[in-house]
Parts: structure tokens; sequence; C-alpha cells
């Protein structure tokens, strides 16, 4: 983070401001106005402005450039507040910072910086790119208040310290902005099916790598998230108001939220607080004839919103949404004309109202602020704590950890055993009440404690009202690591954690072990492959030199390759990798198992040539989770149009990916049909390995590339399958019961047949080549489709849903789970001489699902093998 050189010569602007949208009653002259609401502002128009403005105000104003996007374009912070707290800003943060910890400061010092301190709030906007109109508002607050001069105006900067986080996702942004602009012809009509108001696929609403960047504050998968969220934890700000916007026949949305609220989020924050704001809203959208709606579609429970994760860090969490067609102009069914202007018009208004809100309550914000966390210290050993064991993958763990310590939680290593019944699993199937030393211990009585519990309890109460989105996400049963929670601190000796050893690398005689099973080994399978070495995989397990391998360990002989050249590159991964991820070993004769020159019991392998179809009609999203695994993994992906597969050279490709289509598999129905099917069928006989994830799984299945059926856990989507199939077949009534279901409930009964996002059991092979290194025979799989995939007949069904209570965590509908028993979530088919491989979910969902990434990764590098060697 550093600040950005002011400009010495300001671009022209305009001096006349948007007619009647800025109240104060004067403003500084030297201040350039921004024009807004005629059209959209591009992304280097608001640099330039923004500059502009800094240079004009430096008395008021500071811009801090925090990261630089995938296509190049900065991300700023503005911060804005009086020439006074300007003078003192990084003591201002610094004592801030000590406020945030109650540990750092004596209550009479709390007190005195209560007193006197400003309350910082953070005002983000358009973290969806196709969402503009926030930055729009962005750019109206930074002028009324680097260039007000009413008294109301100075008071509140005097009160507050604004962080103006002007445009959260510059890329999408400006995707959108771009496919807006390609379709105006100087006179757009209002039109709902104007071009201008559909959006092209993927659309602006994610990242350049197509992710969902407000599903993301937790996870941190993303760049721009991770900047993000250390500029948050660095400043620590009392309030933050996220401006979205949402589909344009809605009015706006601010809290209160509806339920459920998560339980960890601290009353003061997840209710008072919330009421409050809203009510500052309630009165300024009064005055102004602004249509709203509070309390419904928009709860506070998923941890990984804005919203909620700085809620559970005891800050006032909200969400703002303006109704948006996405461009210019559009016109509602109510008759009311939707403009550019009206809708930054009315995240202008919020904004105001907010700041105006925190400013009147800053000493009681900051006291509340304090004393949520200082109670938190005050629980003590009664807060309790999470145990996270090194396990059979000790680099999965630490890889947890860091994830918490992004999140600003605090981890300590044990240095001592820990047993008894006081520890309560966090697993699926047995796991023994000890922790071993060398744990990682993660107290809940410090400041972030709130948040600690919400990413790591194995299931959030949630009501009667369900989430509308997921309803469970525990990491250690997503990252599949042993895990306990303890409902008061145990005492035990700790460390802090260390900085992982890199162990030096022996110099090998005959070879070198990839162990399966290990955090990042895919990355140098991928290296090595990639450039060309040779490797070998063991279908069983072995022991060498009296340390245990498990099946799917990779070998790399030095009489296979290029000894010299391999031992350099070796040496050179070794010190990139962190963890047990490499082994040298002298000979190839094992004490157990078969010997790794065995040509019956093991796999040559080749590096994978993987193409990806995206382009309507696949969910961006979907597309997105996929390109970035296989970024992260250093996989070459060749992007391939749907609308171009028909003519494509598929045998350049050794895998292909089909993502999810968001619709059941109707999308490539329509898209692909009879003769895509049949050239992707020709595409597995020759010898490829086709996978297809949810829809596309369906798709497969409907087209006849597997023998596995399908069905849908909706009762509609399933009798429309059930007709195409036997178009003869009569759709059978209601029951009596669902027919006289009150109307008023109705969505209710929606609720029955959705699974927004729930943990549930599974069953593993470890011994079949897609589960190895799994590490598990059980475990809990993220499901969030309505794909039901039926065991395939005369493939292999490596992991599926037993016929046994399979409700992990979260929501799963009771009528719902016989439907899912004994069905599988992986399978895998030979057809000819390659393979089809079906995901019932999404196996990298979100980014965050390392379990099911690694057997989506065993899919690449070992799913066109059987367990016995391949004839070529």
């Amino acid at each position: 983070m550093r600040i950005l050189p002011l400009l010495l010569a300001a671009p022209l602007m305009a001096q006349v401001a948007s007619p009647g949208l800025f109240p104060g009653k004067s403003y500084r002259s030297a201040v350039p106005v921004p024009v807004l609401g005629r059209a959209h502002t591009g992304h280097g128009e608001l640099l330039a402005y923004v500059e502009a403005l800094a240079a004009a105000a430096q008395d008021r104003v500071r811009l801090l450039r925090y990261h630089v996007t995938e296509e190049g374009r900065s991300q700023v912070l503005l911060i804005v507040t009086s020439p006074a707290n300007l003078a003192r800003l990084e003591a201002l943060k610094a004592d801030n910072a000590r406020l945030a910890d109650p540990r750092t400061l004596t209550a009479a010092q709390a007190a005195a910086l209560i007193q006197g301190n400003p309350a910082f709030v953070w005002l983000g906007y358009s973290i969806h790119g196709s969402e503009p109109a926030g930055t729009e508002s962005a750019l109206a607050m930074a002028y009324h208040f680097a260039a007000g001069e009413d008294p109301e105006v100075l008071a509140q900067l005097d009160r507050t310290v604004l962080l103006l986080d002007l445009t959260q996702n510059p890329d999408g942004r400006a995707r959108h902005l771009q496919a807006v602009a390609e379709v105006l012809q100087g006179d757009n009509p209002p039109d709902p099916q104007d071009a201008q108001n559909q959006a092209r696929w993927p659309g602006g609403r994610f990242n350049h790598r197509l992710f969902d960047l407000n599903r993301d504050w937790a996870w941190q998968t993303q760049a721009e998230s991770r900047a993000k969220a250390a500029l948050f934890l660095a400043w620590n700000p009392q309030v933050l108001a996220d401006h979205h916007e949402m589909q344009p026949e809605q009015n706006y949305f601010f809290p209160p939220n509806m339920e459920p609220v998560h339980p960890a989020v601290p009353g003061a924050f997840g209710g008072t607080w919330q009421a409050a704001f809203g009510g500052a809203l309630v009165k300024a959208f009064d005055r102004a004839g602004y249509a709203y709606f509070t309390r419904d579609v928009f709860d506070l429970f998923y941890p990984s919103y804005g919203d909620s994760w700085a809620s559970l860090q005891g800050a006032v969490g909200m969400t703002y949404e303006a109704p948006s067609p996405g461009g210019l102009s559009y016109l509602r069914r109510d008759g009311d004309l939707l403009t550019l202007a009206g809708r930054l018009a009315r995240h202008f208004t919020a904004g105001l109202a907010t700041v105006a809100l925190a400013a009147d309550q800053r000493q009681h914000l900051l006291t509340d602020f304090y004393q949520v966390r200082a109670q938190r210290l005050q629980l003590g050993d009664r807060a309790g704590a999470f145990l996270l064991g090194e396990g059979a993958d000790p680099g999965r763990t630490l890889a947890l950890v860091r994830l918490l310590q992004r999140n600003g939680i605090e981890v300590l290593r044990t240095t001592a055993a820990l047993a008894g019944p006081e520890l309560e699993p966090i697993a699926v199937g047995s796991l023994a009440r000890q922790a071993p030393a060398g744990s990682y211990l993660v107290a809940l009585d410090q400041p972030r404690g709130p948040l600690a519990m919400a990413l790591l309890e194995k299931e959030a109460r949630m009501g009667a009202k369900p989430s509308y989105d997921a309803t469970a996400w525990s990491l250690p049963l997503a990252f599949n690591v042993p895990a306990w929670y303890a409902k008061f601190r145990p005492r035990v000796a700790t460390e802090a954690v260390p900085t992982a050893p890199r162990a030096a690398l022996a110099q090998a005689g005959y070879g070198y072990l990839l162990p399966a099973g290990r955090e990042g080994r895919e990355r140098l399978l991928e290296a090595l492959l990639k450039d060309g070495f040779r490797g070998s995989t063991a279908t069983l397990p072995f022991t060498l030199q009296g340390r245990p391998y498990g099946a799917g360990t990779v070998l790399f002989a030095r009489n296979r390759n290029p000894g010299p050249r391999l031992d350099a590159r070796i040496r050179e991964l070794a010190l990139g990798a962190e963890g047990d991820l490499l082994q040298a070993i002298s000979a190839s004769q094992v004490e157990a198992g078969a010997d790794l020159g065995s040509t019956r019991r093991t796999l040559l392998l080749k590096a994978p040539r993987v193409a990806l179809v995206m382009d309507a009609p696949t969910n961006p999203t979907a597309v997105g989770a996929l390109l970035h695994t296989l970024r992260e993994t250093g996989i070459p992906c060749t992007q391939l149009r749907t609308q171009r597969l028909a003519n494509a050279e598929l045998h350049r490709y050794t895998h292909l990916i089909l993502p999810d289509d968001g619709g059941l598999g109707k999308g490539y129905q329509t898209a692909l049909g009879a003769a895509g099917a049949a050239k992707l069928k020709t595409f597995v006989q020759d010898g490829g390995v086709l996978i297809a994830l949810q829809g596309a799984a369906a798709f497969a299945s409907k087209g006849g590339l597997t023998e596995a059926g399908i069905g849908f856990l909706t009762r509609k989507d399933e009798e429309a399958r059930l007709k195409e199939k036997d178009p003869k077949r009569e759709i059978p009534p209601p029951p009596a019961a669902e027919r006289t279901w009150p109307w008023a409930e109705q969505e209710d009964r929606e609720f029955q047949e959705q699974v927004p996002g729930v943990l549930l059991r599974a069953k593993v092979d470890p011994t079949h080549p897609l589960a190895w290194g799994l590490n598990a025979t059980e475990a809990a799989i993220l499901d969030s489709s309505d794909v039901i995939l039926e065991l395939s007949p005369v493939g292999e069904n490596p992991i599926h849903y037993p016929k046994a209570d399979l409700t992990v965590s979260g929501r799963l509908p009771k009528g719902l789970e016989p439907r899912l028993q004994q069905t599988a979530y992986l399978l895998r088919e030979r057809k000819g001489k390659g393979a089809v491989i079906l995901f019932a979910g999404d196996p990298v969902f979100r980014g965050n699902a390392p379990f099911t990434t690694r057997a989506f990764l065993n899919a690449l590098f070992f799913g066109a093998y059987s367990v016995a060697l391949d004839e070529d």
C-alpha cells in the first residue's frame, strides 16, 4: 500500500454539479465537481478525478493505492476527514487498533480514546462490477465531504474518518461498462429488453477470474479480497456499508436484515446498530420519497459476505441494495423510470445518512466496539477454543491456519498433548478425543473470537428460517483436518506458529517421491510433467525405508529421466515448497507392497492437456472456480467457447471439462444437442477423458455418454425429466396436503425442496485413483446441487452417499435425504479407450473446498488410468 502521487495539474472538470444531487449550501470552489448520472465513469476517468480531488483538497483527503488487479487496474482507498484528523491520521489509526484490542490499553486509556477519537466508517462500492452506480455515488460522497463547507459537514468530518473503497471490482466493472457502451446508440429507449439492460456472458458481476468477490471476504481466494481484508484489518472500522444493486423491479433495501443472523455476531452489532442505521435511512428515504424495504431477502448468516464478515468482528456490517438494470435507463412495470442518476442518488442518500448517524453516535459506537471485545476477553477460558491437528496432511492444516491468520485470527501451537472428554471432535466418523503436541490452538477469548467461532464450528444454529446462501461451511470439515472444540480453553503450553522449515533435500540415488495426500503436491507434479519429466504412480500402498506411502505416490526415477537435469529441477521446486512434499530415495525395492519397478502395479503418467468449455450456457462462477483451480495448480488450459465445440479438434486434448450450465443440463442440450453429444462420445472412445459437473453431468447422462442415470431433487424438475423420458407419462397431482398449503407460506414450502449448501456424509474408496490422497474413508461433502447421480451400474463409484443419516452440518430437508442415500457424488465409467467422470456437485466450490478439489485434480492426473497398467 502506498500513497498515490498527487497531480500538480488536475484535468479539466466541469464546474457544474449534477442538478439537485448535492444537498450542501456551500462548497469550496477549488475542488473539482464530478459530472455524474449522464454516463458511466470509466476507470481511467475515476482515477483522474480522485487524484485531482486529492490534489485540490489536500487538507482533507489522502489517496492510497492498495492493489493492482490482474488486468492492471488500480484499486484505491480514499480517506476523507477533517484537517485536524488528517494531520494525525497515523496516530488515530494506531489508537483505533489499540481500541480494537483491549489487551493493549487500560480501561482509563480506552475511555479517553472513546471520548476524543473519531469513528472509522468504511463505505464499499461496486463489489459486483455489473452494479456500477455504487462507484458513481462514491464520487458524489468524495466531493461532498472534500468540498462541503456547511457546519454539519465540518462536524461530521471532525467526528469520523471516511474510508471510501471506490471500486472493489475494477475488472468486472470495466467489462460491464464496455458491454453497455458497445450498444449505446445515442438515444436508447428505456426498454427492459434493450441490449444495455441485458448482460452478455459472463457479465460484469465477477472479477477477472470470474469469482463473486462478495462471497470471498473470509475465504480470500482472490487477490482483491486478500488486499482488501488486510486493509480492513489495519484500519479496524466501526462501520462497513457495502453498496450493491439488484433486480430492477425491486425497491431499495437496507437493514435490519431478515433472519437468520449468525448467533456469533455480537448482539449490539447484529441487532441494535442494524436497527439504528436502518432507522436513519428510513427518515432519509422518506424525506426523499424513495421506496424501500427491510427485513426481507437478505440475512446476516453466511460469514463470507462483507456485512456478516464485518459484523462477526464487532462492527456494524450492512448491505445496501439499489434497484438496477445495469444500463442507463429502464422503464419499470410500475411506470417509474429507473436511471443511472436516480440509482446513484439513492446510494448517495444512504451514504449521507450513514455518515450522519455514525458522527452523531460516535461515542456510543466506539464504546460498543471496545466493549464487545473487552467482554470477549473477560470470558477467558470460558470462551472456549478449537484445536486443529496436523493429521495425515500437515500442509493442509497449515493452509487452514494461514487462512485464519489472514482473517486476523490469532493461532498458537501446542507443545504438549491434550486428551479428555472435554474435546468434542469435529469430524465425520470416529476421531479420538486427543490432540497431539504440535496441534494448533485457536482460543476464542481474542478480539476476533466470534469470527473464529463462525468459521470453525461444526454447525451454526440457524433457527426456523433458512439462509438464502450456503448453510454449512465448517472449515475443519471442508479441509478434512482433525479438529476439536472445547467449551473451556484447555490449559496447555503453547508457542507461536513457526515458519514452516524448508528441509534440505538429499541427492537421490534412485529417484524422488511425491507422496500422495500432501497439500501442494499437485503443483509440483504438474510442474515436473509439464517440463517433460517421466513419472510413474504406485497403485497400491507401500513401505520404503521404514516409511509408509499411500497409493498415488509418484516416482520420478533418475534412470528414466536426465539425472542431473532432474536433480536441478527437483531442488528448485523444493526451495519453494512448504512441508514434506519431496523425498529422495536410493533404491526401488520396498519393505512392503509392490516394488517401484513393478510394471503391473505402477502407472506411467503423462501431463494432462486440458480444455475447458466456457461461454453461454455455462455458469460463469462454475467456470471461474475451475479456471482458478487450474491456474493455482499451474495446469495450462485451453478455453473452448461452447458454440465452437462442434468444429473443435478435440484430439488435441487429453481431458475436456464441462462445467455446470446452471440449468440442469438443459443449456447444453440446447447448445450442443445430439450432434454435440455424439462428438463427445467419439472423443471419449478415442481415449479422451470427459469430466462433467452438476448440470453437465445431467447432460452427459441424458445424452447417453454414461450408463448412470440421474434424477432431480425438486419435484417439478424431476417430473419434467420423467415426462421428457416418456412423453406419454401422466404427471400425478400433488398430495392433498400440498394442495391445501396456505398461500402465505408458499415460500416456506419451496424451501422444503432446496439445498442451498449443506455438508453431507459421504463414503470414500481410498483405493480408487480418483480418491488417492484424500486421507479418508468417510468425509463431509459440500452439496449445493439439485442433480442426483445414480450409482453407476457398469463403472466405479469412489465417493457416494451411504444409506445413513447424511446431514453433517447445515440444512437438508428431511424429505430429500432418502433420495440422496445410495447415490453417487463422483463416478467413473470406462468407454472405449477413454473415460467419463461425473461429479454430482461442484468439487471446487468458490475455491474453498480443498477435500473435493483434490478429487477433481485426481481426475486430471489419474482419471485416464485403471488400476492395472494401460496397454499403451
